[in-house]
């Protein structure tokens, strides 16, 4: 019965993920294939503006680092923004359009639906990752610059990583909230993730950087990974970690309850 669940499951997200996969990917290809232009403009900054950039990772020297801080950091807040509509509208869209109440009345476990969730929420950021690995690479090879595959990989996907982090909780906001509540009520989490770790980067305040931690955004930060060689944020990595598995469990209890048909 998974099976079928699947690929009902499947059929209803697969057309929002190729247009965002494809939309995201042709925008960092176009960013990737600008490199010798930009790197032009680069040369020409003025001492002033160069301070100011280096608070964001300073002039690349390469066209990886020219991804990491012009391209990648647009990837991960496109990816992350899909990642929660996904994972809010794999709970949402299905209630609201009133096919839960039809199908729970076959005698089909509420755990076979929770799973064959998971597993499609799994496939889609799988697939979305992996097309925008795949347009990023042949971006590189247009314009033939060398580059370190190994590091574009490991931040592919440790990328691939925070965008599952962020579907999976966005799924549980939703088993926290009215079937009635707007997707885009999703928002409300990586949006605010995404600016604490840019603000818990330029800021010298102790505190204000402790918070990153809580943000997924920091053990995937492009710069760290691409640009600075930085070691991996196994904190920030473990906490989100902890966050979720926690919130999977709450969600499925509540997810058992969600609906009643009598």
């Amino acid at each position: 019965m998974i099976k079928t669940l699947l690929k009902m499951e499947f059929r209803r997200a697969i057309k929002a993920n190729l247009l965002w996969s494809i939309g995201v990917g042709l925008m960092i290809y176009l960013i990737i294939v600008l490199y010798p232009l930009v790197d032009d403009i680069y040369s020409q900054v003025p001492p002033e503006l160069m301070a100011i950039m280096e608070q964001f990772g300073g002039i690349p020297s390469d066209v990886l680092e020219y991804y990491a801080t012009e391209g990648a950091m647009m990837l991960q807040l496109f990816g992350a923004i899909y990642a929660a509509l996904l994972g809010f509208n794999l709970i949402s869209t299905f209630e609201k359009e009133r096919l839960a109440e039809v199908i729970y009345t076959q005698a089909i476990p509420k755990q076979d639906f929770f799973i064959s969730k998971l597993i499609v929420l799994f496939i889609m950021i799988l697939l979305f990752t992996l097309i925008n690995v795949v347009i990023g690479y042949i971006g590189f090879l247009t314009i033939n610059e060398t580059f370190s595959l190994s590091d574009y990989v490991i931040f592919s996907l440790l990328n691939g990583v925070m965008y599952l982090h962020i579907a999976l909780l966005c799924m549980v906001l939703a088993l926290c909230l009215n079937k009635e509540v707007k997707a885009m009520i999703s928002l409300a989490i990586p949006l605010p993730l995404y600016i604490l770790s840019i603000v818990s980067t330029l800021t010298d305040n102790d505190w204000l950087k402790r918070l990153k931690y809580i943000s997924p955004f920091t053990y995937s930060d492009p710069v760290a990974i691409l640009k600075n060689q930085s070691d991996f944020e196994y904190v920030s990595f473990l906490v989100f970690t902890g966050v979720i598995l926690m919130g999977l469990s709450i969600g499925y209890g509540l997810y058992k309850k969600r609906i009643s048909v009598s």
